[in-house]
């Protein structure tokens, strides 16, 4: 496993290898930002981390966290697409 995927485990045990596409930090909370590679599918979780080090996510409770990580998610992808098109015109 890359250092840039997690691995999820669903409500019935089966696992899923995600990409974690960024972080974010908003008033002591983490967030990550991921696709999960099998099917491309973009969520969110909030991102807990214990006295050792380990990590574990948790689900995203309400509208006002969604609406900043859909918000952030658009500019990220709007900063990739400019990015995207600066290199093609550096070439």
């Amino acid at each position: 496993m890359k250092e840039n995927q997690i691995t999820l485990v669903n409500e019935d045990g089966t696992e899923e290898l995600a990409e974690i596409i960024f972080t974010h930090e908003n008033e002591g909370t983490n967030y990550v930002v991921f696709e999960i590679i099998a099917t491309g599918e973009v969520s969110a979780a909030k991102y807990l981390e214990d006295e050792e080090g380990s990590g574990s996510i948790d689900s995203i409770e309400t509208d006002e966290e969604w609406e900043m990580l859909e918000d952030l998610l658009e500019k990220y992808y709007d900063e990739l697409e400019e990015d995207e098109e600066e290199d093609l015109l550096e070439e």
